[in-house]
C-alpha cells in the first residue's frame, strides 16, 4: 500500500501524503474505514500520476505492473520478456503506441528470427501491463496493442511402422503392452492402467 493516511475531514474521510516535504489532501467519499482504505488508494494513484501523466512511460507501468504482481510466476517472465519489449517501446508513453508501433516490433522480432508465438507472448505482457494501468487509473484508456495471431499447435501423428517400432523397443514387455492399448483404443493412460480382466471380452477380442 502507498505511503498514505487516512484522517477525519468535515464528519467524512479523507487520505493525505507528503512527497517533497509538500502534504496533500483528498476528502473521500466513502463512509466506513474500509470503504476510505480501499478508496484512498485509488485517489492516491489517480492524484499523483495525473500530475506528470505526460511523463509516465511504457517502462514505468511495465515494472509497476510486475511489482504489483508479486510472487507470481508471469513477474519472472515478464523479467525475460521485457528486455526486448521495453528496447522497443521502453520510453514511449502509453498514448504514443499504434498499430504501426506494434507491427515494427513484430517485424523486428520475425527479422532476428524469434518465433511468431514468442512475440505474441511478449505483445500480451505488454498488453496486461497497459489494461492494469487503466484499471488502477493511472492512465485514461489502454491502448489496443495488436499482436500477430497466435500460431496452431504442430500436430503429427505417428504412422503404423512408427508405433510398431515404438512397441518394438519397449523396454519391457508390459510397456510394449501398454503402448499397444493406448494406440489401438486411444484411451487415456490412467483408464487404461484401470482396466480388470473382468472387463475384457475376450469372445469378442
Amino acid at each position: 500500500m502507498p505511503d498514505i493516511s487516512i484522517g477525519r475531514l468535515r464528519g467524512g474521510f479523507c487520505v493525505y501524503w507528503t512527497i517533497d516535504g509538500k502534504r496533500t489532501r483528498h476528502r473521500l467519499a466513502a463512509r466506513t474505514r474500509a470503504e476510505a482504505e480501499a478508496e484512498a488508494i485509488d485517489v492516491y494513484r489517480r492524484e499523483t500520476f495525473s500530475a506528470s501523466q505526460k511523463g509516465v512511460t511504457v517502462t514505468d507501468i511495465w515494472e509497476m505492473y510486475r511489482r504489483n504482481l508479486g510472487d507470481k510466476p508471469t513477474a519472472e517472465t515478464m523479467g525475460y520478456t521485457g528486455k526486448a519489449v521495453l528496447a522497443h517501446f521502453g520510453h514511449y508513453r502509453p498514448d504514443q503506441i499504434d498499430t504501426a508501433l506494434c507491427r515494427s516490433y513484430a517485424a523486428a522480432r520475425e527479422k532476428a528470427g524469434i518465433s511468431q508465438g514468442s512475440t505474441h507472448t511478449e505483445l500480451g505482457h505488454l498488453r496486461s501491463a497497459m489494461m492494469w494501468a487503466e484499471k488502477n487509473r493511472l492512465i485514461d484508456k489502454a491502448t489496443a496493442i495488436e499482436r500477430p495471431p497466435k500460431p496452431t499447435p504442430k500436430e503429427r501423428f505417428l504412422t503404423k511402422a512408427e508405433v510398431a517400432r515404438l512397441i518394438e523397443h519397449a523396454s519391457a514387455a508390459h510397456i510394449g503392452l501398454a503402448i499397444h492399448l493406448l494406440f489401438a483404443t486411444a484411451g487415456r493412460i490412467g483408464a487404461i492402467l484401470d482396466l480388470t480382466w473382468d472387463r475384457v471380452d475376450m469372445e469378442g477380442a
